[in-house]
């Protein structure tokens, strides 16, 4: 029988990872060893499905034992090149209080943070800091969908496309796009690059140019029918607007709040603890 075939067979009589021998006491099965390093089956407890069948079995011990090895030699190998100036210890120390504090700011921010920021803090952030945000590149809200001309319901795409601004309409739109693989862009909300919404357009047919706000159109190229419709555009080195703006605003927003509210706990905490003589002072 070979070695794995006795891992399976151990693997059933334990169910997992747990056998009494003779004396009834545990025993765990050694599956590889790396110089002094060594992996028993005790260590995989947890992976194998409930519903796994024999070679299923082998083939998961297999290919942990084999990642696992692999990664041990190269561990191994990389032990020997430890920099003697290298601080071990130090650096264990400093990156598990970091996990440390990291996990409590964490449950501090969970319990506490206020993740509502309403629509006057984004406009006076977005006041106080829009010449941050001069545009790149020209950017546009619209309408627009791209679907094969020969379908048999064009008809009924034109009567909604008529009602565009009627939710309802939106979304026969979006299905129906969906349904023949076509392209369509229907969320009022989103900016999008400019010359990206021109590349959708039959090439030579739209040339780059700066569209006006409220233009719409619709035409074939006996391929497809397209509609567009401009919502709102801005141009490049303008100011982005505040739409625009709003999701990283909101984020720095609640960055800030989040940084706010774990100092103020540290000083708190801190003048708590100093009141109550927990932290003192040796130094004159």
């Amino acid at each position: 029988m070979s070695y794995l075939n006795s891992l399976l067979l151990f693997m059933i009589l334990i169910q997992g990872c747990n056998l009494l021998d003779n004396k009834n006491k545990p025993v765990d099965k050694l599956i590889a060893t790396v110089y002094d390093k060594k992996l028993h089956l005790s260590d995989m407890a947890g992976m194998f499905p409930l519903n796994a069948n024999h070679d299923d079995s082998l083939q998961l011990i297999g290919s942990f034992a084999t990642r696992w090895t692999k990664e041990q030699v190269f561990l191994t190998e990389a032990e020997k090149h430890i920099p003697q100036d290298l601080e071990i210890e130090e650096l264990l120390k400093k990156y598990s209080e970091s996990l440390i504090s990291l996990n409590f700011q964490k449950l501090l921010t969970e319990q506490n943070l206020d993740s509502l920021v309403s629509e006057e803090e984004l406009r006076d952030f977005y006041e106080k800091n829009k010449d941050q945000y001069q545009l790149e590149t020209s950017i546009i809200r619209c309408y627009f969908v791209k679907i094969p001309d020969d379908i048999k319901e064009l008809r009924n795409v034109r009567e909604w496309w008529d009602g565009i601004n009627d939710d309802a309409n939106r979304k026969k739109l979006a299905r129906m796009s969906e349904k023949y693989d076509g392209i369509f862009h229907l969320e009022d909300s989103v900016w999008h690059n400019l010359e990206d919404i021109e590349s959708l357009f039959p090439a030579n047919r739209i040339s780059t140019r700066n569209w006006t706000t409220g233009e719409s159109l619709s035409f074939s190229d006996k391929q497809y029918t397209y509609f567009f419709q401009v919502l709102e555009l801005v141009s490049k080195q303008d100011a982005a607007p505040m739409s625009y703006v709003a999701p990283k605003a909101r984020r720095i927003i609640l960055n800030q709040r989040k940084n706010k509210l774990v100092e103020d706990f540290k000083t708190k905490l801190y003048e708590t603890e100093i009141r109550k003589n927990n932290v003192t002072f040796q130094y004159k």
